[in-house]
């Protein structure tokens, strides 16, 4: 009998249904409305030794960009490459309703979101804003609830990670375990 029934999620608790009562098919367009497939705009702010590289990965995927860094240098190829650079996060949060940030610390990450001219200040009701910075869970916490608060939805997605070379002895390792990754001679 356990095998025949299926729990659901409500918000007045656990539900369950059997085989026989299956809800109708919900559609993938309904489920994945904001697909990033539709190549709306992307804001990207922090555009340092993570930030480049996933705002390229973007910008070569056909992203649009609208591209803030508190380096005006570091936005110079981005805008010699035709994509927005604007002068604060919060003109970011104007334009674009997908905003991804990869910044240093903690502090930088407040100053983004939460300063003067900071996201929160303009951001749309309903934009997603994706902070990839490896910051303090507890800051992580608080700029979602202050997103949240706006109407905006923060989700924590940092990333680590280093430019260097792996040792000669664990190259043969590396290739076994990535054989999805590619070739391994640019190491």
């Amino acid at each position: 009998m356990a095998s025949s029934l299926r729990f659901r999620g409500a918000a007045s608790g656990l539900r369950y249904w059997s085989r026989r009562q299956r809800p109708a098919a919900t559609s993938l367009a309904a489920v994945c409305s904001r697909s990033m497939a539709s190549k709306t705009p992307v804001g990207f702010i922090g555009l340092g030794n993570m930030g480049n590289p996933m705002a390229k990965n973007l910008m070569k995927h056909g992203y649009p960009l609208i591209i803030y860094d508190v380096f005006p240098d570091a936005c110079k190829e981005f805008q010699d490459a035709g994509e927005q650079v604007v002068s604060s996060p919060a003109d970011v949060a104007e334009k674009a309703d997908r905003i991804i940030t990869m910044l240093p610390t903690s502090i930088n990450a407040i100053e983004a979101y939460s300063g003067a001219n900071g996201i929160l200040k303009k951001v749309k009701k309903g934009s997603l804003l994706i902070d990839s910075s490896t910051i303090d869970p507890a800051i992580s916490k608080e700029l979602a609830k202050e997103a949240e608060k706006m109407g905006a939805v923060f989700m924590d997605a940092p990333v680590s990670g280093e430019k260097s070379k792996p040792p000669d002895e664990h190259k043969e390792q590396l290739a076994q375990l990535l054989p999805l990754r590619g070739q391994m001679d640019g190491f």
